[in-house]
C-alpha cells in the first residue's frame, strides 16, 4: 500500500461512514468526510481490501464488546442467539462466478453471482457475532457448524426450520447448547 488519501484505514472508515449514512452514494462520501477523492478512486480502494480483513475486524469488534453485551437480553439466565441465512448478489466477475455461482434459473452469462450468508446474532443487542459466506447452491445446514464455536454451554440458539435436523440438534446437545428450532412441516416429533 502506498501512502495516499485512500489508505486501507481511511477506506474502511469511509466504508463505515457510508453504511452509517444509510448506504449513501459513493459520490457523497467526499462531502461527508471532508476529503478529496473521486467515487471511482474510492471503489478501487475498496476492491483492494482483502475479504479476510473484514472477518478479522468483526472478530475483534465482537471480542471487545463481548464483556459489555454478554448480560444483555438473557432469557432465564441464558445468553440467547439467533442464526439465519440470506443471500446477496455481487458484481459479475469470472472469479465470483466460479466461486459462488448464480441461480440455476438464470442462463450462464446472463446473471450475477450470489453468495449464501449465514449470520449469528446476539439476541439482546442484535450484534452480528459471526458471518459465514458460502456458495449459493449449498444449504444453511452445511455451514451452521461454523457458528457453533461462538456458542458456550447453556447458551440458547434460535433458528428457523431450515436449520432443524436431528444431526444439528445432536451437535448442539454435544456442545451443551440449548436450541429452539421450528420443526419442518413434514417432520414428525413425538416427545
Amino acid at each position: 500500500w502506498r501512502d495516499r488519501v485512500l489508505t486501507p484505514v481511511t477506506t474502511i472508515q469511509l466504508f463505515l461512514l457510508q453504511i452509517l449514512h444509510g448506504n449513501t452514494a459513493c459520490s457523497d462520501l467526499p462531502h461527508l468526510s471532508g476529503l478529496r477523492f473521486s467515487a471511482s478512486a474510492y471503489c478501487q480502494a475498496r476492491t483492494k481490501l482483502p475479504l479476510d480483513l473484514f472477518g478479522l475486524l468483526l472478530t475483534r469488534l465482537c471480542a471487545s464488546v463481548q464483556p459489555h453485551v454478554s448480560d444483555e437480553g438473557r432469557w432465564h439466565g441464558h445468553r440467547t442467539f439467533f442464526v439465519d441465512g440470506s443471500g446477496c448478489s455481487m458484481p459479475d466477475t469470472p472469479v465470483l462466478q466460479q466461486t459462488f455461482g448464480q441461480p440455476t434459473v438464470q442462463r450462464p452469462g446472463c446473471g450475477f453471482p450470489v453468495a449464501l450468508l449465514l449470520g449469528l446474532f446476539h439476541a439482546g443487542t442484535g450484534l452480528l457475532m459471526k458471518l459465514v459466506v458460502a456458495p449459493l447452491c449449498t444449504h444453511d445446514l452445511a455451514h451452521v457448524q461454523k457458528v457453533h464455536p461462538t456458542l458456550a454451554p447453556d447458551d440458547v440458539l434460535v433458528a428457523d426450520r431450515g436449520l432443524c435436523s436431528f444431526a444439528h440438534l445432536a451437535l448442539l446437545v454435544q456442545a451443551g447448547v440449548h436450541a429452539v428450532l421450528r420443526v419442518g412441516a413434514r417432520q414428525m416429533v413425538d416427545f
